[in-house]
């Protein structure tokens, strides 16, 4: 076994979400939360974060820019299965890096094979879509940073971490609002963790449907940098669809 996931508690920073709805957003988003590692002096490390979407019949990867400009290549780069406890690399199929020639955005085509039926397996797939603009409550980030992992003999322990806060900004750039202290669902105030190894989750849009009250989640962000008692800031999703489009 490489790779064991925690259980983990949803944490608000300020926007009074409720502990029901909280823990039933933080359970669908556990499924969609991939972290990723890298293969470093023959250890497994930890690298980012991403989420798997399907456009056509293509499977995609979508992270940050960010981790490959800062040193790390696609054939060390791996997928945890924490369902199975083990990691697939990407040198396993034919994957194909593309990045975005301005915004912190990676999509990584990932190849037809056993690794896709794996993945399958392990993780939901979303189609990429266009979405329906409906009232925000909130953004959420479901994520994996390297301040909840920790290391046991050769096994990589990690919780991951789903937070809600205040949407300050959308459009050319999407920010969140993350202070230095949180709140629980359970209600207990915490130290809210610093989110290095966050960076290519996706920053999801709870939104209200007026009709009828229900909450949906829609990808609004892929998230790439934080600082406390500022910002979570992602560049916004509706970029990936042309990013995917350049691929042939």
């Amino acid at each position: 076994m490489l790779w064991r996931t925690l259980d983990t508690t949803a944490i608000d920073i300020d926007t009074g979400v409720e502990p029901a709805l909280a823990r039933a957003v933080a359970d669908a988003l556990a499924a969609h939360a991939v972290p990723l590692v890298r293969r470093r002096d023959g250890r497994v490390e930890p690298l980012a974060s991403g989420v798997f979407y399907r456009a056509g019949q293509r499977l995609w990867l979508v992270t940050c820019r960010h981790v490959f400009d800062d040193g790390a290549v696609l054939g060390d780069t791996g997928i945890a299965l924490p369902a199975l406890g083990r990691v697939r690399w990407l040198y396993e199929t034919r994957a194909r890096l593309i990045v975005h020639p301005e915004l912190d955005l990676a999509a990584i085509l990932v190849g037809a094979g056993e690794l896709e039926r794996d993945i399958g397996r392990a993780w939901r797939v979303l189609p990429l879509a266009d979405f329906d603009e409906a009232p925000l409550h909130a953004l959420v980030l479901a994520a994996y940073p390297y301040a909840q992992m920790s290391r046991v003999d050769a096994v990589l322990h990690a919780r991951p971490v789903v937070v809600f806060a205040r949407c300050l900004q959308s459009g050319s750039e999407v920010r969140a609002s993350y202070a230095r202290t949180a709140t629980r669902a359970d209600g207990v105030p915490i130290d809210a963790p610093a989110l290095d190894g966050a960076s290519g989750a996706t920053l999801w849009a709870l939104r209200t449907v007026t009709a009828d009250g229900r909450y949906v989640l829609q990808p609004a962000a892929v998230q790439f940098a934080f600082k406390h008692d500022a910002y979570m800031r992602g560049a916004p999703f509706s970029a990936l669809r042309q990013l995917m489009q350049s691929a042939h």
